[in-house]
């Protein structure tokens, strides 16, 4: 599943909202920004969904504004993004942000279930760590000083993604409840947002 169908559903999973409100969704969390998800590509990401059957559409009239459609998560769509929601916070995949997106949108996987994933990525990653770790001294002693460099950055990088499981491993210790708030009462108090489900379109 794309990222872009990922943040849909994620947006929707809890109560119906009409793409204007989830792009003002996506524009609130900067998401265009460190996720690289434009704002326009949601309203194709929403067609796909309901093709296969992860979203219900229905249309509704407010005022004088012309008709919109409003997107709801199915059965399927839940079970699916519960699924793509796993596969995203066990994912290596560094450069697409699959993982911060998971864990930003952790929304139905219990505390029980979600730290044994998230210990096992921490596990993978400490393995990867160990592997370039291991190639970086092979490069030292042979002096490969262009290598050990870029060698050496992605071993920070790696060791800053074990650091960001293990947080949100403590997180979910100690405010098990933490992603079964509200969502929109989660973005508010973030970053006191205005309700954008009552935005015209």
């Amino acid at each position: 599943m794309a990222k872009n169908e990922l943040v849909s559903l994620a947006l929707i999973y809890y109560a119906p909202m009409h793409a204007y409100a989830i792009n003002s969704f996506v524009k609130e969390m900067g998401l265009e920004h460190w996720a690289y998800i434009s704002p326009a590509s949601i309203y194709n990401s929403l067609a796909r969904l309901e093709k296969l059957e992860c979203v219900d559409v229905a249309t509704e009239k407010v005022g004088n504004m012309p008709e919109r459609k409003v997107y709801s998560i199915t059965s399927k769509g839940k079970s699916r993004f519960l699924e793509e929601l796993k596969e995203a916070i066990m994912s290596e995949n560094m450069g697409d942000y699959p993982f911060y997106l998971a864990v930003s949108f952790a929304y139905g996987i219990p505390p029980e279930e979600a730290l044994p994933i998230l210990q096992d990525r921490i596990d993978n990653l400490e393995k990867v760590l160990e592997h370039i770790t291991s190639e970086y001294e092979e490069l030292k002693a042979q002096k490969v000083f262009s290598g050990m460099i870029i060698t050496k950055a992605g071993m920070k990088h790696v060791q800053i993604e074990i650091e960001a499981a293990k947080e949100f491993v403590e997180l979910l210790k100690t405010n098990p409840e933490y992603y079964t708030r509200d969502l929109k009462s989660m973005m508010c108090e973030e970053s006191q947002c205005k309700d954008p489900s009552n935005s015209d379109e």
